[in-house]
């Protein structure tokens, strides 16, 4: 399987192509950390249209420590309560201290981040189970971008060395994983979002 985009220097990967075609082709516990925001089904594009779940198993196989999942609001209940050998432990919280996406109770200013682990192994750190940050600054051309800091703090909260993004859409990802030195694979279906996924982890300096 040939990548889209590798660099050595830094251990960031692309793969151009569907994560369901793609997933199986990678080496089992091949990422410590799954890191991912996969479609909401609000349609929002023309892949938007369903919560995909059918992903979830295959990429728990390529994990080995932990999973990270942005499910959207609306759907917290419809994620499972464990996938492959990971149990749901915990949730991370990131406000949107300017944040004005439209939710059904008023404006959705929290993104919940579902936390999974494996039987027995901690996740503990020190640190704060939640954080406020600001959006600023331009965004990148994608119907659902998450801003910088966002996925920045919650790669953070996890020590670990690697990271998997299925939905990899603008590459937000994977530039957090470059600028906190852990090396990363992302997977997009679309091709002009891995275009400009590799542009923004060429720059020296991302603005936050």
């Amino acid at each position: 399987m040939k990548p889209y985009y590798h660099d050595e220097k830094t251990g960031i990967t692309i793969y151009h192509g569907n994560c369901r075609d793609v997933l199986p082709l990678l080496a089992a516990e091949s990422c410590e950390l799954l890191l991912t925001d996969p479609p909401y089904g609000i349609r929002k594009a023309d892949w938007d249209a369903v919560f995909p779940v059918e992903w979830m198993e295959p990429a728990a196989r390529v994990t080995s420590r932990a999973l990270a999942i942005m499910p959207g609001i609306n759907n917290l209940l419809a994620c499972p309560q464990s996938i492959g050998v990971f149990e749901y432990r915990w949730a991370l919280s990131v406000h949107l201290s300017n944040g004005m996406t439209r939710g059904l109770m008023g404006f959705g200013n929290w993104i919940p981040v579902l936390v999974y682990g494996r039987p027995g192994d901690s996740l503990y750190a020190a640190q704060q189970d939640a954080t406020s940050v600001p959006i600023i600054g331009e965004m990148p051309d994608h119907p659902s971008p998450k801003p910088l800091r966002v996925m920045s703090w919650i790669l953070s909260r996890f020590h670990v060395d690697s990271v998997l993004d299925p939905f990899m859409g603008s590459g937000t990802t994977l530039r957090a994983a470059k600028d906190l030195g852990r090396r990363a694979i992302g997977i997009e279906i679309e091709e002009r979002y891995c275009e400009i996924a590799v542009k923004r982890l060429a720059q020296e300096v991302m603005p936050l």
